[in-house]
């Protein structure tokens, strides 16, 4: 395996003919992952080669757990299960991040405490900001 490459899934062919070669490089590895938040434990089976490292064939398990299965793994080298994981960036927020008041989607008014399109504020806090015509104004709400 090259240094800094993703392994590819390998296709149910490619497994079975794996498994009947007794000279074949690759074998089926148990690896478990343990959510670093609550413990949890998630065990499989993943093909790996004789000489992957350690830590690719932990990268083997890792990538079939965040891309199949909902799991997050960080740069500082925690592994959270899919409740512990982060939400993701296209989740929308569930409070202003000026007032914190909750959004309510049922207040439509002009200044009500709905989401303000996509942004992270309610429509009270976009409307309180009266200084958008000044070419370098820059506010919580608006930078």
């Amino acid at each position: 395996m090259q240094p800094n490459t993703t392994p590819q899934p390998l296709t149910p062919e490619t497994v079975s003919a794996i498994l009947r070669d007794p000279d074949s490089p690759y074998y089926p590895s148990r690896i478990t992952m343990f959510c670093d938040h609550c413990g949890v434990e998630r065990t499989g089976e993943y093909m790996v080669s004789e000489d992957m490292t350690s830590r690719e064939r932990l990268g083997v398990a890792r990538q079939h757990l965040v891309q199949n299965e909902g799991w997050e793994h960080t740069s500082d080298g925690d592994d959270f299960c899919p409740e512990h994981a982060a939400p993701k960036t296209s989740e929308q927020p569930a409070a202003c991040g000026k007032c914190r008041t909750a959004f309510d989607p049922a207040d439509t008014r002009f200044a009500g405490h709905a989401q303000h399109g996509t942004t992270a504020f309610c429509r009270r806090c976009v409307d309180a900001c009266h200084d958008n015509e000044i070419a370098d104004h820059r506010c919580v709400i608006c930078a």
